[in-house]
């Protein structure tokens, strides 16, 4: 079986439609599919409507959801994987941080308006058609417009950490995240350890918070990795007994390094998320080889 279990669409940033998004993933021989769009479950939702979803992808969706939290005043992502979508306290949740998206949006839309560049709101909520609006939206708005020639350039001049149109949000605290993932029954894990740009001092404090309120797992594997990073990694979550996920966090087919299921298996040593005995016994099995 090869698990992905990190995944966009265009239900928030992702370039691909849910639909396009399977299709991919089967192109790409994936077994277990988990899609996380960034503080929603609609295209989750999309793909369980759809009336001859066995006949058109032979694959296992996971429900998820990636959702944004706070640790000691600091932005992190937090992945839910086998919940419910429609639980009420869930579908409540995201309502509210939806409502967080656009003040953060409006903020972002003055501050580029104050900076000489207008109409970046109202051009970014257009590409973002009715989807989760991010930071992503404004960087393809500011390139469409000419301000800069990479998405990545977008954010370095703009969007990032101290840049002009940097906006701070408080997000919930993690204990809130990791509660309302459990009580839509989901697991929660820690999105992508190793790209916060953490010191190994920092990113140890952080995976004490999330294990302290009942955080169930790691992501181990992020896209394309480099072993000592996952080595690392691995000994996080052996010292926090924190199980093991992985997935390729897929935005756009342009970025190989994060294409669906182009990650590595997981070591030989790393529980895997799906083996913990609440997930087991859904998928029927005791234990499970994870490639």
């Amino acid at each position: 079986m090869i698990f992905d279990l990190h995944t966009h669409s265009t239900a928030s940033d992702g370039l691909l439609s849910p639909e396009q998004l399977l299709d991919r993933a089967v192109d790409n021989g994936v077994s277990h599919l988990a899609l996380t769009d960034h503080d929603t479950v609609a295209g989750v939702e999309q793909l369980q409507n759809v009336a001859d979803f066995s006949s058109r992808w032979p694959i296992n969706l996971v429900p998820g959801v990636e959702i944004s939290a706070s640790i000691d005043g600091q932005p992190y992502h937090i992945v839910g994987l086998w919940l419910d979508p429609t639980a009420g306290v869930l579908k409540n949740f995201l309502v509210q941080q939806q409502n967080l998206r656009e003040q953060r949006g409006a903020m972002i839309g003055l501050k580029l308006e104050r900076a000489g560049i207008i109409g970046a709101l109202a051009g970014a909520k257009k590409i973002a058609a009715g989807a989760s609006l991010s930071r992503p939206h404004f960087a393809q708005y500011l390139v469409q417009e000419g301000h800069c020639d990479k998405l990545q350039q977008a954010f370095k001049r703009w969007l990032g950490q101290g840049k002009p149109a940097d906006v701070k949000i408080t997000w919930p605290s993690v204990s809130d995240v990791v509660s309302v993932i459990h009580d839509a029954g989901g697991l929660a894990v820690f999105a992508h350890p190793d790209k916060y740009g953490l010191t190994k001092t920092r990113l140890r404090k952080a995976l004490a918070a999330f294990k302290a309120v009942g955080g169930d797992g790691l992501e181990l594997i992020s896209g394309h990795q480099d072993k000592p990073v996952t080595d690392y990694l691995l000994r996080l979550s052996h010292t926090f007994e924190l199980a093991c996920s992985m997935g390729s966090d897929f935005h756009t087919p342009q970025q190989h390094w994060s294409d669906i299921g182009c990650h590595k298996a997981l070591p030989v040593t790393a529980i895997p998320v799906w083996q913990l005995p609440q997930i087991a016994g859904r998928l029927g099995v005791q234990r499970v080889e994870h490639r």
